[in-house]
């Protein structure tokens, strides 16, 4: 983590600022996620395949998804930056499970009846309604980012808010606020963006 140039007159647990130039914020890759998915198919209803998984900063009180109409899982980029590699497996196979009742069975079984039962245990997911994931400590890790318009520095907060005080001394009332999370694997300072 960079500090913008004057922040070190600031309390460091007040300003936090992140220079652009140096650290580069994105996305948490699917890449595993897919071959995953893909490998499960393979395992237990081979020829069927989907495009790849899309990852969703909106999804916030889902972790996952999957949409029939268009043969489609979605996983939430908060599972993916901060969930446990079990965490992200068992919200995959719920949905590699409603994508293999969907193909064997079309629209006809119930979301979580017997036929999504069946297909879990045969897979090795759990057959519930919902995936037990802890998120408690994930509030705690995220920050949200804002930048000056005058010397285009990030500024982090831990919450959103109307105004803040940038480092350069101007005062903002931001538009929108970027949530981040720490990165995983990456080094102390690295974000994701959510």
């Amino acid at each position: 983590m960079t500090l913008a140039p004057g922040a070190a007159e600031l309390d460091e647990s007040r300003q936090l600022a992140f220079d652009l130039e140096q650290k580069p914020i994105g996305k948490p890759t699917a890449e595993a996620v897919d071959l995953l998915i893909q490998a499960t198919f393979d395992k237990h209803q081979p020829g069927l395949s989907l495009p790849p998984v899309r990852v969703s900063g909106r999804m916030r009180r889902t972790l996952g998804s999957y949409m029939p109409s268009r043969k489609q899982i979605a996983i939430s980029s908060r599972l993916l930056a901060m969930g446990d590699e079990n965490d992200i497996r068992e919200v995959v196979l719920h949905e590699v499970a409603h994508a293999i009742v969907h193909a064997r069975w079309g629209e006809k079984p119930s979301a979580h009846g017997r036929e999504f039962r069946a297909i879990c245990g045969e897979i090795g997911a759990k057959p519930r309604r919902y995936v037990d994931v802890t998120t408690e400590k994930w509030q705690s890790q995220t920050r949200f980012l804002s930048k000056c318009g005058h010397c285009k520095v990030l500024i982090a907060r831990k919450k959103r808010m109307r105004s803040v005080r940038c480092v350069c001394g101007l005062k903002l009332y931001p538009r929108s606020w970027r949530a981040v999370a720490p990165a995983e694997n990456g080094e102390p300072g690295d974000w994701v963006m959510l």
